[in-house]
């Protein structure tokens, strides 16, 4: 049965089938061909996975973050990290991967971080003499980052699927994807050195604390949502819903961005995102529902404990698993395909939930800009007018340090777990 839901997933993708029916269509056939249950039981578990109170912050954190770009709060982010790094020199791209940084902690999507960032800063990068392969190289995987820093949607996916603390996956997000964003900065400064890149005139202080005061009011949708789930204040369900009326607060009466006319744009543009992302939620459970039901996680846990025991060597295999399937596979269906498989064996095996959880957005934001099908590297070429083609080159070492440290999250456990033990301990 497996072999040929697999074998008839990769037809319908070779076709052109959007991922989600190509799992939803597979998994019916299946059920047809090799079982006797009813297909009803294909719109039971659709309707079964949605049912959820927590999959509520998905709407409301992408509604939050298109309100927060209609408002504004791109433009103030990127001016606030400019008066930072804005003078060293090869400052463009720093800034970039610093302004995705910034934009990550009040938007769960690399995607919407990708297009708010890139819109304003690589047709800028383009004036200076940047080539557009690197503009976009450096866009698409400073934007993934908008998935690691919470609040996260996939973290989202990955806590309903795994039934552990969003709270703590969210906090675990930190220093992880602080340290990737440093990472890219750092490669963005050595290629600066190596093609002395132009630099930026150097802010004064009054252009920065100004800068800081405009930008002060976004910080504090981050403040809010992280403080009320810390003091117990709301869930992090909840917390989406304050994320909402604070940025209509904000880009209406403090920036004075957002006007009321813009409200039905944004929740169109976010209906549409939400409905793309549960409806995969919904037809992966139907698989998910045939892979339990022919043991397929016991199957690969005993198959993988055959070939070694030891969780450093089992963490690599899944890291290398997980990097190829963010190649092919969008962030949510990924996790729902592939945390049910995996989470019983690194369970097994003693590995904190919210570590796995974390090392598993990462290595699905590293997939976001890898070709084929990276969501963010189509963002980021299209923004460039650049075919993916001239990007590889320059995206290649930017990757490389993604995976870097996403290694020395995996062997360094405590990068993810200080946080969460300290504020939310279990």
């Amino acid at each position: 049965m497996i072999t040929f839901i697999v074998a008839a997933i990769g037809v319908l993708l070779l076709l052109g089938m959007p991922v989600a029916f190509a799992i939803g269509l597979s998994s019916a056939g299946a059920i047809l061909l090799y079982t006797k249950t009813p297909l009803l039981i294909v719109i039971q578990k659709m309707f079964a996975q949605l049912d959820s109170f927590p999959l509520l912050a998905v709407p409301f954190f992408i509604l939050a973050g298109t309100l927060m770009d209609r408002g504004g709060i791109s433009r103030k982010l990127i001016d606030f990290a400019m008066t930072l790094i804005g003078h060293i020199r090869g400052g463009l791209p720093m800034v970039s991967t610093l302004a995705g940084m910034f934009f990550a902690s009040i938007s769960g999507s690399a995607q919407a971080s990708t297009a708010a960032i890139g819109s304003v800063l690589i047709p800028s990068m383009k004036e200076k003499g940047y080539h557009g392969g690197f503009c976009a190289a450096v866009m698409a995987t400073s934007g993934s980052i908008g998935v690691i820093i919470p609040p996260s949607i996939p973290m989202v996916i990955f806590a309903l699927t795994a039934n552990v603390s969003i709270g703590r996956l969210f906090f675990g997000g930190y220093i992880p994807g602080v340290l990737v964003g440093l990472a890219l900065i750092g490669l963005s400064y050595l290629f600066a050195l190596r093609h002395n890149f132009p630099t930026e005139r150097r802010a004064t202080g009054a252009e920065r604390w100004k800068a800081l005061k405009d930008s002060i009011w976004a910080f504090g949708m981050a403040v809010i949502i992280m403080g009320g789930i810390i003091c117990g204040i709301f869930t992090a369900t909840e917390a989406s819903v304050i994320a909402v009326v604070y940025a209509v607060a904000v880009g209406m009466f403090v920036y004075k961005n957002l006007k009321p006319g813009d409200i039905p744009a944004a929740l169109i543009q976010s209906g549409v995102i939400t409905g793309i992302c549960m409806f995969c939620v919904a037809t992966t459970a139907i698989l998910g529902w045939l892979i339990t039901r022919e043991q397929i996680p016991a199957k690969v846990a005993a198959f993988m404990i055959e070939i070694t025991a030891n969780p450093a060597y089992i963490l690599l295999m899944i890291n290398v698993i997980y990097l190829f399937a963010g190649t092919i596979l969008d962030t949510t269906p990924a996790i729902l395909l592939l945390v049910p498989i995996f989470l019983p064996l690194v369970t097994q095996l003693g590995v904190d939930p919210t570590l796995f959880g974390v090392i598993t957005v990462i290595n699905l934001a590293i997939g976001m800009c890898t070709p084929p099908v990276g969501v963010t590297l189509f963002v980021a070429c299209s923004l460039a007018n650049e075919p993916i083609s001239k990007v590889i080159k320059t995206l290649v070492p930017y990757i490389a340090v993604m995976v870097a440290v996403l290694m020395l999250i995996t062997y360094v456990p405590q990068l993810v777990l200080w946080i969460p033990n300290t504020l939310m301990p279990e």
